[in-house]
C-alpha cells in the first residue's frame, strides 16, 4: 500500500493502528508492573519448619558436656527420629536455628530454668505417657524433680538421685 503524504485518510488510519497498539502495550506494561510492586508488597515467606532447626551437632559445638550426658541417656534414640521437631537437643528444647543465629543467646531457645511446672510437665508428656499423681502436681513438683535428660544417675530413668535417695529426700517414713 502507497500512502499518499498529500492525503491524510490513509495516515490518519495508520497513526490510530499506532496509537491503539502503544496503548495495548501501555496496558499490558501497566499490569505487569501492578503484578510486579505486588510481589514486592508482599511479605517472604517464613522460614520453613526444617529451617528453623539445626541439629543436635550443632548444638554439641558449644553444650558439649550437655551432648555427652545427653547421648548416654535414654533421650539418645530421639537422635534417630526422623523429624526435626522430635529430634535430640531440640525435641525438647524446639528449633535451635535463632539461638545459634544470635550467638548462643539463651533468650532465643526454649529453656526449663524458671519454666512453670505445669508447662514443664506439658512438655514432657509429649513423648511421655505419665502423670505425676495429684500430691505431686499440688506440691509444685515437675518430672524434672526427679528426672533430668542431661544429668540422670540412671541410663533408663534418668533419675538425678538413686531412688532410695530421692523419695527419701520428700517422704520420710
Amino acid at each position: 500500500m502507497l500512502i499518499d503524504f498529500e492525503s491524510t485518510e490513509p495516515f490518519m488510519h495508520v497513526s490510530a493502528m499506532v496509537r491503539a497498539s502503544v496503548l495495548v502495550c501501555a496496558v499490558l506494561l501497566s499490569g505487569v508492573r501492578v503484578l510486579l510492586l505486588a510481589q514486592e508488597a508482599e511479605p517472604k515467606p517464613a522460614p520453613s519448619d526444617s529451617e528453623k532447626y539445626v541439629g543436635a551437632d550443632v548444638c554439641q559445638g558449644c553444650h558439649d558436656d550437655a551432648y555427652q550426658s545427653f547421648a548416654k541417656s535414654a533421650h539418645s534414640a530421639t537422635l534417630k527420629s526422623a523429624a526435626a521437631q522430635t529430634r535430640g537437643c531440640e525435641g525438647c528444647h524446639g528449633p535451635g536455628a535463632a539461638h545459634v543465629e544470635a550467638g548462643g543467646d539463651p533468650e532465643k531457645i526454649w529453656r526449663y530454668s524458671n519454666a512453670k511446672p505445669d508447662v514443664i510437665n506439658h512438655r514432657c508428656t509429649r513423648c511421655h505417657e505419665t502423670s505425676l499423681g495429684e500430691v505431686h502436681v499440688k506440691a509444685h513438683l515437675t518430672c524434672l524433680t526427679c528426672h533430668s535428660a542431661h544429668h540422670g544417675h540412671q541410663h533408663e530413668a534418668l533419675l538425678v538421685k538413686p531412688v532410695n535417695q530421692l523419695c527419701r529426700g520428700c517422704h520420710h517414713h
